[in-house]
């Protein structure tokens, strides 16, 4: 039988579930189905639930860098607000299960339950991985040479900025050029926007606290 929750129903259930699970880890709400922990920048960890077609949704999660921009249209913009977070290091697992809101409350909500409750606490390892920046470019290099998250690794525009960012940030500056000049060549960006992001990499130095041993 097709019960099709409203958008608010959807959301009053994915809200009280995630504020269970995600608030005692340290997160805030700060969207429908956006959760994120500011507290360290310039990497803030965060959660979310997207819409997907067929009335269904997914669970993602990782970091929002401060010092990864983001491409806007035809030019590079900053998001270094918890507002403005988005998912540069993004896990996007395809191999858990996806709640449809399309039979009703009870049903959606105990799918969702059975998502949380693999989700959540794959979130807090991956956390717990990414503490350092060289952690976060082993989580990258994962999904890359894996194939774990839904989508090729190309597929997610932030993560070939994440990983020439984190690995000039960790020092590693032959790999960043390299990721550089790839991704260059394959986005074509006009000459002025170009040497944006190539004196952003260059410049990009470490923070002590996430740099690691």
């Amino acid at each position: 039988m097709i019960e099709l929750l409203s958008a608010s129903d959807r959301d009053a259930v994915c809200t009280a579930l995630l504020r269970e699970r995600l608030r005692p880890l340290g997160l805030s709400k700060i969207a429908a189905r956006r959760w994120i922990d500011g507290s360290k920048p310039p990497a803030r960890r965060l959660f979310e639930l997207q819409l997907l077609k067929g009335a269904s949704l997914k669970a993602c999660w990782g970091f929002s860098l401060d010092f990864v921009p983001h491409l806007s249209g035809r030019s590079f913009r900053w998001h270094r607000s918890d507002k403005a977070a988005r998912l540069d290091v993004i896990v996007d697992p395809v191999a858990l299960p996806q709640p449809c809101y399309l039979h009703g409350t009870v049903r959606f909500r105990a799918e969702l339950v059975s998502l949380l409750t693999q989700a959540v606490p794959a979130a807090e390892r991956d956390w717990a991985r990414g503490a350092t920046f060289v952690g976060m470019l082993d989580l990258i290099r994962e999904i890359r040479e894996r194939d774990t998250n839904c989508f090729g690794y190309r597929n997610y525009t932030q993560l070939p900025l994440a990983f020439m960012f984190l690995a000039a940030t960790v020092g590693d500056t032959g790999l960043a050029e390299r990721e550089l000049e790839e991704y260059l060549q394959r986005e074509r960006l006009d000459e002025r926007e170009a040497d944006k992001l190539k004196r952003l990499v260059r410049e990009c130095r470490p923070t002590e606290h996430l740099n690691g041993p």
